[in-house]
């Protein structure tokens, strides 16, 4: 059970740790809301999911544990790459028309993930549980 929880836990704060270095990198500044927003790379929600998926294969085997893991990881990428995704078009639309107006509040626009950020999370989510079952 340790090994469970520890892949999950380090998979989903090297995603997080990673999301701020990718900005640190792009914009040249530290940006500790990057935390608390939503898309950038790489999808810290596919990580959860994925790393419990995978934490729950390494424990279980291919059980109805793993398979309610795989749906919820589709569904948490469905949402991720197609859902967010809209909502940040409809989001840039509405902040164009509200245009300079100060009473009404802003929609933030950086929602989703790309295909990309989704894979690379995925990645992390194979990799660190193999490695956290493998070593502890």
């Amino acid at each position: 059970m340790n090994k469970f929880c520890l892949s999950i836990i380090i998979t989903w704060t090297t995603a997080y740790v990673l999301k701020i270095l990718f900005i640190l990198l792009k914009e040249r500044k530290l940006d500790k809301e990057a935390l608390f927003s939503n898309g950038g790379m790489p999808s810290g929600h596919t990580a959860l999911a994925a790393s419990l998926t995978m934490a729950l294969l390494l424990e279980t085997g291919f059980s109805p544990y793993f398979v309610i893991g795989i749906v919820l990881t589709i569904l948490v990428i469905y949402d991720a790459v197609n859902v967010r995704t809209v909502i940040e078009k409809q989001s840039k639309a509405i902040n164009k028309l509200i245009g300079d107006r100060k009473d009404i509040p802003r929609l933030e626009e950086k929602v989703g993930h790309t295909l990309l950020e989704v894979i690379v999370s995925l990645g992390l989510s194979v990799i660190i549980p193999l490695l956290v079952y493998h070593f502890f």
